[in-house]
């Protein structure tokens, strides 16, 4: 038997295009635009998952694809950094590179 897996990233939010850590909102309105472009362009599939993450599962709708919300995809909890630019995670934390 034959398996293929086909690996889709999520397309952006509006956190992402301010180059912030994903702050779990929707995708914008050009992400979703783009994934819904592409809808039945994918290979059928027996079966999908997705990451539990809002902006996973928007994209899998956009895209027509019915998964089964997984949650060992989640993402990484980034806890008090998110939604924050790496600036101001710089800035919190007291160091010039940001980390913890």
């Amino acid at each position: 038997m034959t398996s293929r897996v086909v690996l889709i990233s999520p397309t952006m939010n509006p956190s992402l295009r301010q180059a912030r850590f994903d702050d779990g909102s929707g995708l914008d309105p050009g992400g979703r635009d783009r994934a819904s472009a592409l809808a039945g362009s994918l290979p059928p599939a027996a079966r999908a998952v997705v990451s539990p993450g809002v902006r996973c599962r928007e994209t899998a709708g956009a895209l027509g694809l019915e998964g089964t919300e997984t949650p060992e995809l989640a993402g990484l909890d980034v806890g008090p950094r998110r939604g924050r630019t790496l600036d101001e995670v710089a800035v919190a934390d007291r160091t010039p590179w940001g980390g913890g």
